[in-house]
């Protein structure tokens, strides 16, 4: 018994700037990424099984620090979809 599992982008969605100021999130779009898994073995009649995952990215990663200083960088996307990648290249340039 080998179970596969396969991963694809179902849908993006983009949001358009709910703000002005390009330095924070709401100054920049957003992307929604609708991913769907397949779980998946010929020799199992349960299967195949679909799971669906919504990830919403933003341009900015805000991390707070202990003294609740805040400080952002630029969201790392490396391990998304090619496609995702591109989107979030083309919405994000400056």
């Amino acid at each position: 018994m080998t179970i596969t599992k396969t991963t694809t982008v179902q849908r993006c969605e983009v949001y358009p700037a709910t703000g002005t100021d390009a330095t924070t999130n709401e100054g920049n779009a957003t992307v929604m990424v609708v991913y769907a898994t397949v779980f998946d073995d010929t020799s199992d009649a349960d299967l195949p099984e679909t799971s669906t995952r919504v990830k919403h990215l933003h341009r900015f990663t805000v991390t707070v620090a202990e003294d609740g200083t805040e400080s952002s960088a630029a969201t790392d996307v490396t391990g998304e979809d090619q496609l995702v990648q591109d989107i979030c290249a083309a919405i994000w340039t400056d």
